[in-house]
C-alpha cells in the first residue's frame, strides 16, 4: 500500500493597488482517484505494448515459416516425382530429371526466401527489377506442375500479347503466384467436375493485372479471408498465406481482391504497376498454353 496520496495545490498571491504582495492564499484539491487512474492507464498501455509486440513477433514467425515452407512442400513434392520415375521399369530419366530441375529451383527460392528476411532485419533497400510477366507466371506453375499432375488439375495459362515489363521482386510475387495457385488447387480437391485453374495477365489501366481461377465452391468469408491467422482448412493451415500475399502486393504498389465466379469457384486478382519508362515487351503467347 503507497503511503502517500494524490494532491493538487494552487496558490495565488493577493497583492495591493500598488501590486504589494499582502499574503498568499492556497486551495488544495484531492487528485488521488484521477492520479491513480492515470497509472493504471499506462500500465494497461505498457501490457498492450508488450502484448503488441509480442503478437507482431509470433506474426512474423508465422509468416518466415509459410514462406520458406512453400518452397519446402514443392521440393518434397519434386522428390517423391523423382523418386517414382526412378523406380519404374525402365526409369523414366527424363522425367527424373526434370522433377531434379524443380528441385533446385525449389530449394534456390527457399534460400532467396531466407536472404529476403536477413535483408528485412538489416533495413536493406527493397530491389525491384524489371521482370518479364509471363516468365514470372510460367516458371511459378512449373513450380507446382508435379503437384497439379498428382491431383488431377489443369493449369491453363493465358497471356496478352506484348505485356510491358514490371518492376517487381520476382521471388516475392512468385510467392504470391504459387500460394494462389495451391489455394486453387486445395480448393478443388474432392470435385467431380473438371478440375482446372485458369491464369490470365493482362493490361489493364496502366497496371497489369493476373486472374487466377478455379472450379472449387468459392469462398465462404471474402470479407475475412485476407485477415491474419484466418483460415478456412481448419488444422491445416496458419491463416497467414492470404494475408502475406496483401501485404507483398500492396508493397508493389498493386492491390489483391477476390470475386466470387457466376458459376462455382472463385476467382483471385491482384495488380502490379507497370513502368512507363520501359518500351521493351514480353514476347507473344497463345491463349491455348495448357499443361
Amino acid at each position: 500500500m503507497d503511503n502517500f496520496r494524490w494532491v493538487e495545490m494552487r496558490v495565488a498571491a493577493m497583492k495591493k493597488a500598488d501590486g504589494t504582495i499582502v499574503q498568499w492564499n492556497g486551495v488544495c484539491f484531492d487528485v488521488e482517484d484521477q492520479e491513480r487512474s492515470q497509472e493504471e492507464l499506462r500500465r494497461a498501455q505498457e501490457r498492450y505494448a508488450r502484448a503488441s509486440q509480442a503478437a507482431s513477433l509470433s506474426e512474423l514467425s508465422a509468416s518466415i515459416a509459410h514462406e520458406v515452407g512453400q518452397p519446402l512442400a514443392a521440393l518434397v513434392s519434386s522428390s517423391d516425382a523423382c523418386q517414382r520415375w526412378l523406380s519404374t521399369e525402365p526409369p523414366n530419366i527424363e522425367r527424373a530429371r526434370a522433377a531434379l530441375e524443380r528441385i533446385v529451383r525449389s530449394a534456390a527460392t527457399a534460400v532467396d526466401t531466407v536472404k529476403r528476411v536477413r535483408a528485412l532485419f538489416k533495413r536493406a533497400a527493397e530491389t525491384h527489377q524489371s521482370e518479364a510477366v509471363k516468365d514470372v507466371i510460367t516458371e511459378a506453375r512449373e513450380l507446382l506442375a508435379e503437384e497439379a499432375l498428382k491431383r488431377g488439375v489443369t493449369i491453363s495459362l493465358e497471356v496478352e500479347q506484348h505485356l510491358p515489363l514490371v518492376a517487381m521482386d520476382r521471388v516475392q510475387v512468385q510467392q504470391v503466384l504459387t500460394n494462389l495457385m495451391r489455394n486453387g488447387i486445395d480448393a478443388m480437391d474432392g470435385s467431380m467436375n473438371e478440375k482446372l485453374l485458369k491464369i490470365r495477365a493482362r493490361l489493364l489501366e496502366g497496371a497489369v493485372q493476373i486472374d487466377i481461377s478455379d472450379a472449387g465452391p468459392g469462398v465462404e468469408f471474402p470479407e475475412k479471408i485476407f485477415e491474419p491467422f484466418f483460415t478456412t482448412k481448419g488444422d491445416q493451415g496458419m491463416g497467414m498465406g492470404l494475408a502475406i500475399c496483401r501485404s507483398i502486393i500492396d508493397s508493389h504498389g498493386g492491390r489483391l481482391w477476390v470475386a466470387e465466379r457466376a458459376q462455382t469457384g472463385a476467382t483471385f486478382s491482384f495488380t502490379l504497376p507497370i513502368e512507363s519508362a520501359i518500351n521493351l515487351y514480353e514476347s507473344t503467347i497463345g491463349s491455348g498454353d495448357v499443361v
